[in-house]
């Protein structure tokens, strides 16, 4: 207890600077390693109609706009997540949580987001989602005579992610204590010009006891007396 009350507030306020740019460094390192990738695509969805009766489009349209939040709902769907996750080798449960789907806008396009832990793996499973979700919105979508109501066409192949460049993790966490030294170091001179009589800086020398003590211990030596010839 005695040696940490010797030490002082600027001191203390070093150690918390380090500690907060080491965990910082740590924390960014951790971050930046798990990072995943996106691969998006988008199908256009259309309404089929009979070309003998030309009234039946608007129908066919309006049809497919009010089905397209339920499209997008079947894109994380078992009837998707399933077929795709067998042709990736992996586990459906894990695949539907890299899945988003959303309409854009007020348009019949469909847009489709598939995450990886690389650049080629989130294109992969994002090729792997579009063709199953088009697999099943065709059978979905199919009249037991064999028409389909509703054509999915690609408009977007997946994309492949541009790779990020990652710095080592011992540069993180190195650029982490550094730039915490330097932020206490700032603060102290900041709390030094504004409080200077609250926050003082002293440097205490250390006292050489043991020469002082040999030299106490020297006791005076005595000439020598001088010789009668």
């Amino acid at each position: 207890m005695r040696l940490l009350k010797n030490i002082a507030w600027w001191q203390w306020l070093l150690a918390a600077g380090v500690v907060v740019g080491l965990l910082g460094g740590v924390y960014f390192s951790n971050r930046l390693s798990n990072a995943v990738y996106t691969s998006s695509s988008q199908v256009l969805m259309t309404g089929q109609s009979d070309p003998a009766q030309p009234d039946t489009a608007y129908a066919s349209n309006q049809y497919v706009n009010q089905r397209m939040t339920t499209y997008a709902e079947i894109a994380s769907s078992a009837q998707v997540t399933g077929p795709a996750a067998q042709v990736l080798g992996t586990d459906s449960g894990t695949l539907v949580s890299q899945i988003k789907a959303a309409v854009a806008g007020d348009t019949t396009v469909l847009s489709l987001q598939v995450t990886g832990a690389t650049p080629e793996a989130a294109r992969r499973s994002a090729v792997a989602v579009t063709q199953a979700f088009i697999n099943a919105v065709t059978k979905l979508e199919t009249t037991p005579g064999g028409t389909a109501r509703v054509a999915v066409n690609v408009i977007t192949d997946p994309t492949t992610p541009p790779a990020r460049s990652v710095p080592a993790a011992w540069l993180l966490v190195v650029g982490g204590i550094v730039g915490g030294f330097v932020l206490a170091a700032l603060a102290i001179l900041v709390l030094r010009w504004l409080y200077p009589k609250r926050f003082p800086v002293r440097f205490e020398r250390a006292t050489k006891s043991s020469s002082a003590e040999q030299t106490s211990q020297m006791r005076p030596v005595t000439p020598p007396a001088n010789s009668v010839s």
